[in-house]
C-alpha cells in the first residue's frame, strides 16, 4: 500500500511521442507529428474557437495560461492510459463549463488519445 509513482512531465511526453510514433510506424501513412505539436495545434485551434465565441457573447479572450493547463491535463491523460492500459476520465459534474479549462477534455476525444465509450465516466446526480 502508499505504493506512489511518479513521472515527469518530460517522461509523459516521450511516452506520448513514442506512442504516436509506433502507431505512425503501423504500414499507413499516418502524420508522424509529435504528439504535443498535435495537442499544442488543436488546443490553439479549439481557444480560438472559443475566443471567438466568447467575442460574440461581449466577453474577454481566454486567460493565457490556458493552453499550458489544457496541454498539461490532456498530455498526462493520454500517456497515463499508455503507461496503465486504460484510464478513467470521470468529472464532478455533468454541467462542464463550456470555457473551462476541463471543457479542452474534448481534445483528447478528437484526436482519440481518450476513448469516449471506454474511457470516460459520465457525471450522475443518483437522481436517474
Amino acid at each position: 500500500h502508499d505504493v506512489v509513482y511518479e513521472l515527469k512531465y518530460s517522461q509523459l511526453v516521450d511516452i506520448l511521442n513514442d506512442k504516436m510514433a509506433d502507431d505512425a510506424n503501423d504500414g499507413s501513412d499516418a502524420n508522424n507529428e509529435l504528439a504535443v505539436q498535435k495537442l499544442t495545434k488543436a488546443i490553439n485551434n479549439k481557444i480560438a474557437t472559443k475566443n471567438d465565441k466568447r467575442k460574440t457573447i461581449g466577453k474577454e479572450n481566454l486567460a493565457d495560461w490556458y493552453p499550458q493547463y489544457a496541454l498539461l491535463q490532456e498530455v498526462t491523460k493520454a500517456a497515463l492510459k499508455n503507461v496503465s492500459g486504460e484510464v478513467t476520465v470521470a468529472h464532478a459534474t455533468g454541467d462542464i463549463v463550456e470555457f473551462s479549462v476541463t471543457s479542452f477534455y474534448e481534445v483528447g476525444l478528437e484526436l482519440g488519445l481518450i476513448d469516449e465509450k471506454n474511457d470516460m465516466v459520465y457525471y450522475s446526480d443518483g437522481s436517474e
